[in-house]
């Protein structure tokens, strides 16, 4: 499998995420102490609104941290290529090139794949996907909850983005991009019949494209001027 990733964004992102939580931490227990500094004197506005700034931009900087580490500390371009790992090179991964996060070009179609980090039971009942007995873990407060949300909208406007970009990059396909929700965590319990989108387990993740038939998808020499336009480098699954 040849998989095509945007590796220098991958790293400015998770290096950012890494010093705005360390920065926000840092404010945070900087402002704890000038606080209790600020108890000897009370007469000293000026400590307190030294407090409560420190506060506000170590807090802000942390749950900012937070989120980008939710989305690129975790490396989901590396879950999504071990799950793969051992496809021919008839499939290529793209991770944060086309438009959406991460596109698979497979003979049996174009799949853009929208990973879930959630574990223990999901379900899609009643028109509702729920998480139930999530929990936001010991520094919750410090940080954003890492909650379901709605799988089926999020990856509809990642099939949105990917359309945007095949339309200005290769206006002549007529391809449709199939929407693919992966839930990555080893002890995720999916209960996902019902849902609009088909939703799977990272194990059952190969199996299921292998079994799909041929279908329209993006022929290789389409993909091959493409990434010559736009300077992509690929690697190739060992």
């Amino acid at each position: 499998m040849r998989i095509v990733t945007d590796t220098k964004l991958v790293q400015r992102n998770t290096t950012f995420a890494r010093y705005a939580t360390i920065a926000g931490i840092v404010l945070l227990v900087g402002a704890l102490f000038v606080n209790l500094y600020a108890l000897t004197r009370p007469q000293d506005v000026q400590l307190l609104i030294v407090v409560i700034v420190a506060f506000l931009i170590g807090y802000t900087l942390s749950n900012l941290g937070g989120v980008l580490n939710t989305r690129w500390g975790r490396r989901a371009d590396r879950g999504l290529a071990d799950a793969l790992r051992g496809l021919d090179d008839r499939h290529t991964l793209y991770n944060y090139r086309c438009g959406a996060s991460h596109v698979l070009v497979a003979p049996s179609g174009v799949y853009v794949l929208h990973p879930k980090y959630q574990s223990g039971p999901i379900t899609f009942a009643n028109g509702k996907w729920q998480n139930p007995g999530a929990r936001s873990g010991f520094f919750g407060f410090f940080g954003p909850r890492d909650v379901l949300g709605n799988p089926a909208s999020e990856v509809s406007g990642e099939v949105d983005a990917l359309k945007t970009f095949l339309k200005k990059h290769l206006p002549e396909t007529t391809v449709e991009p199939r929407p693919l929700v992966v839930f990555l965590h080893p002890r995720a319990v999916l209960e996902v019949d019902e849902a609009p989108v088909t939703a799977l387990h990272v194990k059952q993740f190969k199996d299921f494209i292998r079994r799909q038939p041929k279908a329209e998808t993006l022929p290789a020499s389409a993909l091959a001027a493409l990434e010559a336009k736009l300077g992509f480098a690929s690697a190739r699954d060992e």
